[in-house]
């Protein structure tokens, strides 16, 4: 299960060079705020084959990728960097507006958890509801709470795909607050 925190993060250098199906991607990653390249992982997957998703580890922000695909299957690369603490993504869009596969779903394991806080008074909420939802899906979770909230959920997404959760809290007195977080499947 992961935990849902959100890393910006800027990709420079990025060429992709299709040859014969092969793909070669080169990128930076670096935190938003400072500026400071990062060790971690990147993901790729192609959201609509993403069986052919590919990671690699990397250092000091520096990373490249090399992998095969049928460029006409794909219409999005989905990029999922991760430095085991904070996760951040961007999608790109291929010259492709008319990919040949559709892909199904696949089981995720989704942990979302938090304090529910009054905005008046700046005191902790001690009990109320949480519902989470992923928008564009079926999917809904609801949990109750006394202080902190945490819920676990394993709804069925399209891997590379980007969907947005929306997570309202509300109070036994009736208030209610609102929130959304994007969220690239894996």
């Amino acid at each position: 299960m992961r935990q849902i925190s959100l890393l910006i993060f800027l990709i420079s250098c990025l060429s992709l060079a299709t040859l014969a199906y092969a793909v070669h991607v080169d990128g930076v990653s670096l935190y938003y705020y400072t500026g400071e390249k990062f060790d971690g992982n990147v993901t790729i997957i192609p959201v609509e084959n993403p069986k052919n998703k590919t990671t690699v580890n990397f250092t000091d922000g520096q990373w490249s990728i090399d992998f095969d695909m049928i460029t006409e299957d794909v219409q999005y690369l989905t990029f999922i960097i991760d430095d085991n603490e904070k996760i951040g993504y961007t999608q790109v869009k291929l010259d492709n507006d008319n990919p040949r596969k559709t892909t199904g779903c696949s089981i995720q394991n989704i942990s979302v958890s938090g304090y529910a806080v009054n905005v008046n008074s700046g005191n902790p909420i001690t009990s109320g509801n949480v519902r989470v939802s992923i928008l564009d899906t079926d999917y809904t979770n609801i949990t109750s709470f006394s202080g902190e909230w945490n819920i676990d959920f394993h709804p069925c997404l399209i891997s590379g795909k980007i969907y947005t959760l929306y997570i309202l809290i509300s109070d036994n007195t009736g208030k209610t607050g609102e929130m959304f977080q994007t969220y690239p499947a894996r």
